[in-house]
């Protein structure tokens, strides 16, 4: 049956009740002045939620019909969730009749497959796109095409397995569904495709001995022509002979013949690139690791691989010297498309030039890649050379100063440096006010701003309708759907502000942290001043009752400890990081273990907000003391630990020359771990941020208390 008559099947069978059901629909309902047709999705909700399922489905129906473009789909999603599997699949149906988008096939092609209406799933998969779709999509219909025995399912798994990333999707598609030879039995019979998908699973699994061991066969097999030119298997070849082998001066040379081979085909670009990493690897080869790279960013086909190249190219520069690194940023900075994807670079050359001494080059390296490296990354050299020049480490005048923290100001996300330098600009109130409520001035913009205003608009009432009904369980997941779609500033801020009542009202902490990550997005997608209202979602006081009372207790400043939580954290209770830190302190457990043991607390929870501000202030105020009533330190120590960060002090005062004393923001510079040198920034501009907030008038102070200045 094909898909008209499958459609019109199940129409029949239903078109009578949705009759009766649209009789005892036209009491007005409330919330329809405000959002119009719209509110019956919301309606729809409740009913669904209430048990009521016809009303659900009248309602579900006429905002498909009636309402704007993201409450009718939402809706007709909906439809697809409940009812007998023919109101199921009839409602699938129909979501991929009138909406084109992928999640929407992906919703349709799920009811069907549960209903097992292969069939059907093959008919509209068919213009499947193995680069870009959904793995699970493609996964599905591959599954669906193995059941029906199509003569198309081995050329597809091919076409999927070769044309995009392997994903854990792949893997267990393989593992479970794939029918595939035993690789290791050198009886067994296989295509060149079967060995190419086995290649790759075996490189997923990092079994690289295996790869770098059959590798040449793989070549062979494009030479002969039994495999097609395929990016992703040469990327294969190129980490089995990075990480298989030892030998790999050797094998970069083999690599830069392939490329040559293979030079019209899109596999030059990594045959090149991985010819660069293995002269990287081998030491001593620089101008052939230079000319490699060269080459693979001349034959890249995409920004992203040349940036790639470029990055790899630039940093193979410091086995040759600092010069070289300054060299080749300069020669290819107004190349590169992303200028954030080379921030590590630069965070790289600020250590080995403050290591070694060669101040000078701050200012040259600020002003030459000004407008073409991340407006971050500028801000911190153009910060760093005046304060140098302050110092006195350097040559230059007041105006050079002034100058050089001007442009620190456009710091953009970092606010530490446009902390520092309103700080040390002297800055008055309404100055200060006017920088850190500015709009960011990024030079890539990475968010969709091309939206149409009808659809930014029904965005706007999905996303302020489920609070204004009453479902913020709903909100944080559909924004994640559509925050790139173009939404005004104003509607982050009114959800953030709305989730983060709901926690408040209800003592329920779940939406404290997505309340603050929609309004950290909204600050920066916006294109006019914050008000410091907007300011403080962005820099929100959770926990005030708990955090204020540990403050006094501890006599340490609570926005100290706002700032704490806020960087270890985000105000999640639960949050427990990779290395085993949990709670809103985020304490590792011997730690705090160590510390309820001095605080005599015998049964605690690092996951209780109480218990882990109470834990985690008193850790913090230890730390203060042990370090000489110094926050900066502390901080630096409640991350990295203290022993680390008294070493790291002793070596700052070696390498510019100092006796007794450190200028701070310089030693945090030097800091070896960019986590902790992070970290303590984040935490000295939160600092600064919430007693700006609370005090406009003490902003100096505290920044001037932080710094030791």
């Amino acid at each position: 049956m094909d898909l008209a008559a499958f459609v019109k099947r199940t129409a029949i069978t239903l078109s009578f009740l949705f009759f009766l059901s649209t009789l005892s629909c036209s009491t007005k309902k409330p919330g329809q002045e405000k959002f119009g047709p719209d509110a019956d999705y919301f309606i729809g909700l409740q009913m669904l939620k209430d048990g009521n399922e016809k009303g659900a489905r009248t309602a579900f129906k006429r905002c498909v019909k009636k309402g704007s473009y993201y409450a009718a789909k939402k809706s007709a999603e909906s439809l697809c969730s409940f009812g007998n599997l023919q109101e199921r699949n009839l409602a699938a149906l129909d979501l991929i009749q009138k909406y084109q988008d992928k999640d929407s096939l992906l919703i349709a092609v799920k009811q069907l497959k549960a209903s097992d209406e292969r069939g059907k799933i093959v008919e509209i998969t068919q213009n499947l796109n193995f680069e870009e779709d959904k793995d699970e999509l493609i996964k599905i219909r591959l599954e669906s095409l193995k059941e029906l025995k199509s003569e198309n399912y081995e050329k597809e798994v091919y076409k999927w397995f070769t044309s995009c990333k392997i994903s854990s999707l792949h893997y267990q598609f393989y593992r479970d569904t794939y029918k595939h030879p035993d690789f290791e039995d050198e009886e067994a019979s296989y295509t060149p495709q079967q060995f190419a998908i086995n290649y790759r699973i075996e490189l997923y699994k990092r079994n690289y001995t295996y790869t770098f061991a059959q590798a040449e066969k793989i070549i062979e097999y494009f030479k002969d022509g039994s495999l097609p030119s395929c990016s992703f298997l040469a990327s294969d070849i190129g980490k089995s002979y990075l990480y298989g082998s030892l030998d790999f001066a050797k094998n970069a040379a083999y690599f830069n013949d392939l490329a040559q081979e293979f030079k019209n085909t899109p596999m030059a670009y990594y045959f090149y690139f991985y010819a660069g990493r293995l002269y990287d690897k081998a030491d001593f080869y620089f101008s052939q690791t230079q000319k490699a790279f060269e080459a693979a960013i001349e034959s890249s086909s995409n920004d992203e691989q040349s940036d790639n190249a470029i990055w790899y190219l630039i940093n193979a520069s410091q086995k040759v010297s600092v010069n070289s690194i300054i060299n080749n940023i300069e020669k290819y900075c107004t190349e590169w498309t992303n200028p954030d994807y080379f921030n590590d670079i630069f965070e790289m050359l600020i250590s080995s030039l403050l290591a070694s001494g060669n101040w000078n080059a701050f200012y040259d390296i600020y002003t030459k890649v000004d407008g073409y490296a991340s407006n971050e990354v500028v801000a911190q050299f153009a910060y760093i050379y005046a304060r140098l020049l302050e110092e006195g480490l350097t040559q230059g005048n007041q105006e050079s100063i002034k100058s050089a923290y001007k442009r620190a100001l456009k710091s953009d996300s970092s606010f530490y440096y446009k902390v520092m330098a309103c700080y040390r600009l002297g800055l008055n109130k309404d100055e200060v006010e006017s920088i850190l409520t500015s709009p960011y001035e990024r030079n890539n913009k990475n968010y969709d701003k091309d939206y149409s205003e009808e659809k930014t608009q029904s965005a706007k009432n999905l996303l302020e309708g489920y609070a204004y009904f009453g479902f913020p369980e709903l909100i944080y997941p559909t924004w994640q759907e559509l925050y790139k779609k173009g939404l005004p500033e104003e509607t982050y801020f009114y959800l953030a502000d709305f989730l983060k009542k709901v926690s408040d009202n209800s003592k329920n902490s779940e939406f404290y942290t997505q309340a603050l990550r929609i309004a950290c997005r909204g600050q920066i997608i916006s294109e006019r001043p914050l008000s410091l209202d907007e300011l403080k979602l962005v820099y929100p006081k959770d926990f005030s009752e708990l955090i204020e009372k540990y403050a006094k207790e501890y006599e340490i400043n609570p926005n100290i400890i706002y700032a704490l939580i806020r960087s270890e954290s985000f105000f999640d209770p639960n949050v427990s990081s990779t290395a085993g830190a949990v709670g809103l302190s985020q304490l590792m457990e011997f730690t705090a273990a160590d510390m309820a043991r001095k605080l005599k607390l015998k049964e605690y929870s690092l996951t209780d907000p109480e218990d882990s501000i109470k834990i985690g202030g008193y850790y913090l105020s230890e730390l203060i003391r042990r370090c000489d009533n110094n926050e900066l330190l502390a901080f630096c120590s409640y991350n990295a630990g203290i022993t680390k960060v008294r070493r790291w002090v002793k070596s700052s005062l070696i390498g510019f020359g100092k006796k007794n004393t450190m200028p701070l923001d310089l030693f945090l510079e030097t800091v070896p771990y960019s986590e902790t040198r992070g970290y303590g920034k984040k935490l000295v501009s939160a600092a600064a941020m919430y007693e700006y907030l609370e005090n406009p008038d003490n902003f100096t102070s505290i920044v001037k208390d932080l710094m030791k200045d």
